[in-house]
């Protein structure tokens, strides 16, 4: 029976379409027939689809079971091919008894067999049954069973769709619309081809013009608008053009407009089904002489009917033309809306190609689509213009709209090369200025800064004092200040200024030329240029940033009074929240390196008070922290941390709490390992007078006591050296210095005891009890980030990220990587989209990287470690990031990619160090992959030979270098390098890598 059932499943011929042709099959009376040969005739039947030959084998079959006591014989299959059977009957007899007996037989699947796998398909024929039977109203009242789960069964995507179609189709043949909104509103949401959802769109729109809802009515008109078949159907043109009457009753004359603009005439109609009805025959002649499938060729037939009915009832109205246009007046004379304008214009362009106007038409007509907003349109015949009519009359109008357009919808090439091509032929347009400085402002916001000074080079060659002339040397101003090249870019500037003094470049310019005088640090001339810009415009844009570099020149010079009276004119003027932030903690980093420990501790404090949020609170409150640390406040600190998490962690947006959080434990236990240690100096001090003796009289024995000790406050070192009572009297009276030592001994008696996972666990329990889940979530987090993992009261859901912030949805992501990792990918991709300035963001972009990588996709990973690249080039992650996308780029096989990533590291100064030697070894490795030997070994031996003191990546290399000779046909010289190694890195080398040299050695 297994084989039976088996080879049913496998064969799926389920569908009452099976109809494959057989020749004299089994004419043996079934009752004739041994159970054994019965089951075999019956299942060869089946597989061929003859289901109606084997009809009387099945039935038999059923009956000999029913009347048997084999309970081990399942009887769910052969009952569900019965009934198909009958359906296959009816297919070549027409009698519709035989649809009521395969009902009967689906009845008894159903009753039997609740659970049976083919339940779905028979109550998916039951459906199509009972709308041949007329049944119409069962069939609805089933399809809304299945639909709304009150009859559970899963259907597939294409089976929900086609049960939706027929119902909004017998509800919108029926007319009562009413009733079939629900699911024509389904429909359009469910669907993803655009025939299905303009069907559901077209019933929808009607059903609502009927229930006077004609607000909503017009949200569907963009899915009417769109290419489909339902557009060419009567029905809904005539309800487009009686709906647009109703829009004028009720003054909506931009919504008649719109639907107007949307219906199509008769011969518009005519013609699309005509077309139509030609593919289907032609595709119904092709499968009718190959023999093709003949469902397909059934549904064609019906096709083609369906379609020569709609063409007669086409044929027999009167054309729409002349009573659209008679409405499109009405509307256009009572209104002068922009939608009316554009259609108009529109329509006159297409209906009259040659008129002596067109020029005018095709330039009101986009114009008119600016307006409106119908982005594609606009380019379209902004493209179409500038190609028609070169030496048009609105050639510039066109082409400066255009480029904004195309710079809006991100088409940044095609901006681009049409802002170059205007500027190459037009050096003395009005529109030029304007077109060189959305050109120049997108280079720069691409990094494209040597193409930009290429470019302005070429048409300083070009043009003779062309209309830009000044913001000939701006820009490429800018560009060099961005490169770096400093120099480069007063050059310009000078040249800006000498020659056009009342450029509207030239305030700024000024600003920036100071600026990069600044950092070649040459201060003097830095500081009067930025005063010279501040003299000429005291009401310049640019007047806090001048300020502000003035103070830095001042600090730099170690004026630190004038430097905070500058910062704070500064900081007065500015309405830019980086500046504020800027000045702040600018200022505070003046008042701790004069130690005014007091002041700075204020300062911060006031800034939090003042921009809370708006600012960059958890810096400053790390920084009040710090202040309090300096004064040998650690309890303060934590006291303020502590206060300040209980007052935000219920803010979801705010960020700051979450550095506290995450921050506490550390603070903690390094402040805590400091005071242990110092009192415990403290104690040694006051009860080993041979220890005190040596402290007091040896000034070198104290310094070594700090510097060999730093677990010890540092601050105390300076204290005991500048206490006046820090003399041999102490060997009598220690009490002359408790001013000092009472302070650290009280920050230790009153440490917290309360341990931060204690904290934590407590605020957590709190917070779970209050049902505070944003609070909880930050606690968990405290835990997490102390290798504490906890599961949260209630599992995370997509619902829940909303709003969350950063550092929360990373916590969020790496609690559920290793659970739920599709959701982890949710929760990064949240930071990415509501965070994408935010540090946060650099950390999702790894980590996405990292798992596209797991899952294989090099591409996808490379493509989050470009987009770090681009939105964060200042980052300091961004040398890591870098290495990181060339180790790609040489597994795809892009080298030489990968090698100019390293060199770009290697032109860096900063970068020099760990970053650099990293670059030389990944550069090796990449010849490597080309199997480039000698090219990898001299790289190798610029890592080893020039970075020798980082032991890791110096092993590294010397490891890769041995291979590489060895692949280069020198064994021997691979011995050497690795002895040279081993001498080199023992007790330098991590002891795994150290390890593998020499295994390596002894392979050799």
């Amino acid at each position: 029976m297994l084989l039976f059932l088996n080879k049913f499943l496998r064969s799926l011929l389920l569908s009452a379409s099976c109809l494959a042709s057989a020749t004299g099959l089994f004419a043996q009376d079934a009752s004739q027939l041994g159970f054994s040969d019965l089951q075999a005739q019956a299942n060869t039947l089946v597989e061929r689809g003859q289901l109606s030959e084997a009809l009387p084998l099945l039935e038999e079959l059923i009956k000999r079971v029913d009347g048997s006591d084999n309970a081990d014989f399942d009887l769910d299959f052969p009952i569900f091919i019965t009934g198909t059977a009958y359906i296959q009957l009816y297919v070549s007899t027409g009698n519709a008894g035989d649809l009521n007996r395969a009902l009967e037989w689906y009845d008894r699947l159903e009753k039997d067999y609740p659970n049976s796998i083919n339940l779905k398909q028979a109550t998916l024929k039951r459906v199509d049954i009972l709308r041949a039977l007329k049944r119409t109203d069962e069939a609805i009242q089933l399809m809304q069973a299945v639909l709304s789960g009150q009859k559970p069964i899963n259907l597939q995507f294409k089976e929900q769709i086609k049960m939706l179609k027929d119902l909004c189709q017998i509800y919108y043949g029926r007319g009562e619309l009413k009733q079939g909104i629900p699911y024509f509103k389904q429909l359009v949401e469910t669907a993803r081809s655009i025939e299905d959802k303009s069907l559901g769109a077209a019933a929808t729109f009607e059903a609502q013009v009927e229930a006077k809802q004609l607000d909503e009515a017009i949200k569907v008109l963009p899915l009417l608008a769109k290419e489909s078949s339902v557009r060419y159907l009567p029905r809904l043109n005539v309800a487009l053009l009686k709906a647009s009457d109703t829009m004028v009753e009720n003054e909506r004359f931009t919504d008649a407009a719109l639907l107007l603009n949307l219906i199509k005439t008769t011969d518009i109609m005519i013609d699309y089904n005509e077309r139509k009805m030609a593919e289907k025959k032609n595709v119904l002649d092709r499968l009718s002489a190959l023999g093709g499938n003949q469902d397909r060729i059934g549904e064609l037939n019906q096709e083609i009917t369906g379609l020569e009915a709609t063409l007669k009832m086409l044929r027999d109205l009167p054309t729409l033309r002349s009573e659209l246009l008679v409405r499109r007046a009405r509307n256009f004379t009572k209104t002068n809306r922009p939608y009316e304008s554009f259609w108009m214009f529109f329509d006159l362009l297409k209906e009259n190609p040659n008129d002596k106007r067109t020029e005018f038409y095709h330039y009101a007509a986009f114009s008119g689509a600016r307006q409106i907003g119908k982005k594609d349109t606009v380019l379209n015949l902004g493209r179409s213009y500038r190609k028609t009519y070169p030496d048009g009359s609105y050639f510039s109008d066109v082409s400066a709209a255009l480029v904004g357009e195309l710079q809006d919808r991100g088409e940044q090439d095609e901006m681009l090369a049409t802002s170059v091509d205007f500027l190459n032929t037009r050096p003395l347009d009005p529109f030029s200025s304007q077109l060189l400085a959305l050109w120049a402002s997108s280079l720069l916001q691409k990094g494209d800064y040597v193409p930009l000074i290429d470019q302005i080079g070429k048409w300083r060659k070009m043009h003779n004092q062309p209309v830009f002339e000044d913001a000939l040397y701006y820009w490429p101003g800018l560009a060099y200040l961005q490169l770096g090249e400093n120099q480069g870019a007063i050059t310009e500037f000078d040249i800006l200024l000498e020659r056009f003094p009342t450029s509207a470049y030239a305030a700024d310019s000024t600003l920036r030329k100071g600026i990069a005088h600044f950092y070649l640090q040459e201060y003097d001339v830095a500081r009067a240029t930025l005063q010279g810009y501040a003299s000429s415009y005291p009401q310049g844009d640019g007047l806090d940033q001048a300020y502000y570099f003035i103070a830095e020149v001042a600090a730099i010079e170690g004026d630190y009074a004038e430097a905070m009276r500058v910062f704070q004119q500064a900081d007065a003027i500015t309405t830019s929240q980086g500046v504020h932030d800027g000045v702040a903690f600018r200022m505070g980093e003046l008042y701790e390196v004069q130690g005014l420990y007091a002041e700075m501790l204020a300062h911060f404090r006031k800034y939090v008070d003042t921009y809370g949020e708006d600012g960059r609170l958890s810096d400053a409150l790390f920084q009040v922290g710090r202040a309090y640390e300096y004064l040998n406040m650690p309890n303060e600190m934590l006291e303020l941390y502590r206060i300040s998490i209980d007052r935000f962690i219920s803010d979801p947006t705010n960020k700051g709490v979450d550095a506290l959080i995450e921050g506490y434990a550390e603070k903690y236990f390094t402040n805590k390992k400091e005071l242990d240690r110092t009192v415990q100096f403290l104690d040694q001090l006051r009860d080993d007078l041979e220890f005190r003796t040596l402290m007091v009289t040896d000034s070198g024995a104290l310094f070594e006591e700090f510097y060999s000790n730093p677990d010890l406050k540092q601050t105390l070192y300076n204290e005991l050296r500048s206490h006046p009572n820090f003399t041999e009297a102490l060997l009598e009276d220690l009490s002359l210095i408790d001013d000092i030592t009472s302070t650290y001994r009280n920050q230790f008696e009153n440490y917290p005891a309360e341990l931060p996972e204690e904290y934590f666990r407590d605020q957590l329990a709190k917070h779970k009890a209050a049902e505070d889940r944003i609070a909880e979530t930050r606690m968990l987090m405290g835990l997490y980030r102390n290798d504490i993992e906890l599961e949260p009261s209630k599992p995370f859901d997509k619902d829940f990220l909303t709003g969350l912030s950063p550092r929360v949805l990373l916590y969020i992501a790496d609690y559920e990587r290793l659970k739920r990792i599709e959701f982890a990918i949710e929760a990064w991709s949240a930071v990415l989209a509501d965070y994408p300035d935010d540090d946060a963001a650099i950390v999702s972009y790894m980590r996405l990287a990292g798992v596209s990588v797991e899952f294989g996709d090099q591409e996808r990973a490379l493509g989050y470690l470009n987009a770090i690249e681009e939105q964060f080039p200042g980052s300091p992650q961004l040398p890591l990031v870098i290495l990181r996308q060339g180790e790609l780029m040489t597994e795809l096989g892009r080298g030489q990619e990968a090698r100019d990533k390293y060199q770009y590291i290697l032109r860096v100064p900063e970068w020099r160090g760990e970053i650099h030697a990293r670059a030389l070894l990944q550069t090796g490795d990449s010849f490597m992959a080309e199997a480039a030997y000698a090219q990898a070994h001299g790289f190798y031996e610029r890592t080893f030979l020039g970075y020798s003191h980082f032991g890791e990546w110096c092993a590294r290399a010397y490891l890769a270098d041995a291979d590489a000779l060895v692949k280069m046909g020198d064994p021997a010289g691979a011995k050497t390098t690795l002895t040279e190694a081993i001498e080199q890195l023992e007790g330098l080398a991590p002891d795994e890598l150290f390890a593998q040299l020499q295994e390596k050695f002894n392979t050799l």
